[in-house]
């Protein structure tokens, strides 16, 4: 919500009398807000214990007498650490069409919860109510509004000005953006039907807080008595859109007429020069900003409501508290009539204040009528009552979190079936947009069917969005290549077993096995516990350090002592640390963009082939070394050089070794790496994980250094890596068809690129309960069984999975346990983690951490 609870206006108090019915009825909520005007920024202690939660300001600007506030990526990071804390969000409702509302939206559509939005504001009244340049701000508005939430209705051409239809393709367009649409009243619902909506869209009116509106309200009106005058109450914001002065103008005209104005704003000083100009401060009083309750109380004891908008309020909150406590209504438009008992009101002539003068003088003149009207009321008040509203709105919200009760979209049977993903640019096509958010592309394709298509510059690419699919090609006969992969990195690994085809990738596969069976597993684990704890044995405490910087350095002093064990291997080492974190960074963007494009890039290429050359000659200089001396070292260039195929008497070339040598380097540092950092980043930002993990820790390795034979004593340590792995999963993996591929029926052509997201898959609430969450106990014994394994994609399929997948989740756990044994991380309040595109796994942009002693 856009308006902080503590201001005064229809949505916060139809908000605010929504949260305590939804809690009234056992369900826990969360409601994030803007600020108070002239705030500073919100605090980020204690999240999970919040139920109001601030966002950032926006320069400290204010419209209307609120903060504006506008999504950005810390208030992302705010949202998300909230939802962390919290535990499971089943739901996001917005109610807004501002920034607020939209950081709801987004928050929703990135962690796939379903949306539900009620469409309670009239931006299209309000800036012509308000603005000096309606029609400059509605283009202005609805252009920043179209800059974060997708216009993409079809809106009818409508008898409206041209600043009223930029200003509804604010207000359709965030209805068509949720997933189900709330209008608190039939004519508003009619009016988002007429401006293109097309999303479920259901009617559920407002209610009034049921502790608000108790016996003493009925007693009150008991007491009303007959007066010699005419008693209005006014109620709501001191703003032009609600007309007080046309209110304030009408009561002059009828001399036997008092109004008391419950509310502030803009028009104050404006109201209160009125009433010393005309002499009017015996019969209309300003009484400011009260509570709620002691608005109901005046309410209750007076003769009628005066509500004088006039095509803004889409319900009138304060309408529906005069039908709670009995209070006839006068009131000037006409729509509104549906919020009024019938013969509980008089609607005046027209809006101006000349025909309210003159129903309100028939009032006087005939005090009866309200006699009637009061009659009208009666029973009515308890059909207001938010208890009365809130079973619907439960209803809907289990509608929107149901599962999927029909059957999933059947494979198309032809090409031009297959849906094309949106957003597709001239010569880049979809390459742009899945290197500035690869989480959120991916992520937006399942729901368009199981086979989207999708484009990166020329290339056409077929994404297939079901497990089932995947492991269709995966553990089919059908021939695939990696040639975009090989040729965007050929100067560094284009030989390697990732890129080969056919006999002599499973060639390849063969070869490299035995450098990674079981009994040599365990050497290396032993190496990279031992390094993992001294690594964290020489972390500073109390200093601020960057853990992804650590994590990068961890992972490639592991690898690469793996791979060459011997003295004489320093300086390859060193020539890795230097090279191949940059040259991984840009794999993606080689691979994403068009050879015609990637040319251009002179110095950057210049840069990668010098920095190719050096890396591959200083490891070709130890391989050499390598087979000079002819001994067994116990590490992975050893069994490689060693080992001879038995069925082909084949043996791998020093440039075949080089090649996977540095693949399984950019595995260490683009994947483990990753992944270790995302799994620290997990830990810090939920306490109830870290606590377990720590108690875990403390229980089986206690002071020890980390050994391989604790890991099977860790069971939660292994939830939380199996966790990682999933929440965190590679983006995108992709490969080209040698020739035709049938996949589900559908015949794919030659050399058409076929890809699939783990990520995508492993965030579908399809396969996974609660995707978006982070729960390291969906892996228990206890819940392991809800999993359908074939959605677990992390490290590929068939012919193409990862072959070092076993020593890489036993190198996470134990570089994870040799950090959090000994140090408890404090993140930086004030970063942003952002997830980087800049390899097949995200990786964490950063994570500056002050390290504390355990």
């Amino acid at each position: 919500m856009d308006y902080h609870p503590d201001t005064l206006g229809g949505v916060q108090t139809a908000v605010a009398s929504l949260c305590r019915g939804l809690e009234g009825a056992g369900h826990r909520v969360t409601l994030f807000v803007a600020p108070m005007p002239g705030a500073d920024a919100p605090v980020r202690d204690d999240l999970a214990a919040r139920e109001i939660v601030e966002l950032r300001p926006f320069a400290g600007i204010v419209v209307n007498g609120f903060a504006m506030v506008v999504p950005t990526a810390r208030d992302n990071a705010l949202i998300d650490a909230v939802f962390a804390a919290r535990g499971p969000v089943d739901l996001v409702h917005t109610h807004t069409t501002y920034g607020v509302a939209i950081a709801g939206m987004k928050a929703a559509r990135r962690h796939r919860i379903p949306l539900v939005h009620t469409a309670q504001s009239r931006d299209d009244s309000f800036i012509e109510h308000t603005s000096p340049a309606p029609y400059a701000s509605a283009l202005a508005l609805r252009a920043l509004h179209g800059r974060f939430v997708p216009h993409t209705l079809h809106m009818p051409h409508r008898a409206e000005s041209r600043a009223a239809r930029h200003a509804w393709w604010t207000i359709a367009g965030q209805a068509q953006a949720s997933d189900r649409v709330i209008a608190p009243t039939r004519h508003f619902a009619a009016e988002l039907l007429a401006h293109g909506l097309t999303k479920p869209l259901d009617v559920v009116s407002n209610g009034v807080d049921d502790e608000l509106v108790e016996s003493d309200s009925a007693a009150a009106y008991s007491e009303r008595g007959e007066h010699d005058s005419l008693r209005l109450v006014w109620c709501g914001r001191l703003s032009r859109e609600k007309r007080l002065l046309e209110a304030m103008e009408a009561v002059r005209g009828v001399p036997r007429c008092t109004l008391d104005i419950y509310g502030d704003g803009d028009l104050r000083s404006d109201a209160a020069a009125l009433i010393a100009e005309n002499g009017l401060a015996d019969r209309i009083t300003l009484h400011g900003s009260v509570t709620r309750r002691e608005w109901l109380a005046a309410a209750a004891t007076a003769d009628a409501l005066l509500f004088t908008s006039y095509g803004f309020d889409t319900q009138g909150m304060v309408l529906l508290e005069a039908v709670a406590v009995g209070l006839p209504i006068v009131h000037c438009d006409p729509v509104l009539r549906e919020s009024v008992p019938e013969g509980a009101g008089r609607l005046t002539d027209g809006p101006s204040a000349v025909s309210i003068s003159e129903t309100l003088a028939d009032l006087v003149a005939e005090p009866a009528a309200l006699t009637k009207m009061r009659a009208a009321l009666d029973g009515c008040g308890d059909t207001v009552r938010q208890s009365r509203q809130v079973a619907a709105v439960l209803d809907l919200y289990r509608e929107a979190t149901a599962p999927p009760t029909v059957d999933p979209p059947a494979v198309p049977r032809t090409l031009e079936e297959v849906p094309t993903a949106p957003g597709a640019l001239p010569l880049v096509g979809h390459s742009l947009r899945a290197l500035r958010d690869a989480p959120a592309f991916v992520t937006s394709l399942s729901e368009l069917g199981p086979i989207v298509r999708i484009y990166f510059g020329r290339k056409t690419g077929y994404l297939l969005t079901t497990p089932d699919l995947v492991r269709e090609i995966g553990l089919g006969d059908a021939e695939f290549n990696r040639d975009d992969l090989r040729e965007a990195i050929e100067d560094v690994a284009g030989g390697s077993v990732n890129v080969l085809r056919g006999a002599e990738h499973k060639l390849r596969r063969r070869m490299i096995a035995p450098a990674l069976r079981q009994s040599r597993l365990s050497e290396y684990t032993a190496a990279a516990a031992d390094i993992a704890e001294t690594w964290s044995a020489g972390l500073p405490g109390d200093t601020r350090v960057n853990l992804m910087d650590e994590a990068h350095g961890l992972i490639l002093d592991t690898v690469s002592s793996t791979l060459f064990t011997a003295d004489f291997s320093a300086e390859a080492r060193r020539a890795i640390r230097d090279n191949v974190p940059w040259l991984l960074g840009q794999v993606i963007l080689r691979t994403a963009l068009p050879p015609q494009l990637r040319r251009l890039r002179v110095i950057a290429n210049l840069r990668w082939r010098r920095k190719a050359r050096h890396l591959r000659g200083v490891i070709g200089e130890v391989i050499a070394e390598y087979r000079r001396r002819d001994e067994d070292f116990n590490d992975v260039v050893s069994a490689l050089i060693r080992h001879t195929d038995p069925e082909t008497g084949a043996r791998l070339s020093d440039e075949h070794i080089i090649d996977e040598a540095i693949l399984m380097l950019a595995g260490g540092v683009g994947s483990m790496a990753s992944l270790a950092g995302w799994l620290w980043h997990e830990v810090m930002l939920r306490p109830a994980v870290a606590e377990r993990l720590y108690a875990e820790l403390d229980a089986v390795v206690g002071s020890e250094p980390v050994r391989p034979a604790h890991l099977p004593a860790l069971p939660y340590l292994k939830q939380v890596v199996a966790e990682t792995l999933r929440f965190w999963g590679p983006w995108i993996s992709a490969s080209n068809a040698d020739g035709e591929v049938t996949i589900g029926g559908l015949v794919i052509p030659p050399g058409s690129a076929v890809m699939f997201s783990p990520y995508m898959v492993q965030h579908d609430r399809r396969y996974f309960a609660h995707p978006d969450v982070f729960d390291p106990d969906r892996w228990s014994p206890q819940r392991a069984g809800e999993i359908d394994k074939k959605a677990s994609l992390s490290f590929g399929v068939g012919r193409r999975r990862c072959l070092g997948d076993h020593f890489a989740t036993l190198e996470i756990a134990l570089a994870s346990a040799a950090l959090l044994a000994r140090w408890r991380p404090t993140p930086d309040p004030d970063y942003v983690v952002r997830a980087s595109n800049r390899d097949f796994v995200l990786s964490p942009s950063g994570l500056p951490v002050t390290l504390r002693p355990r």
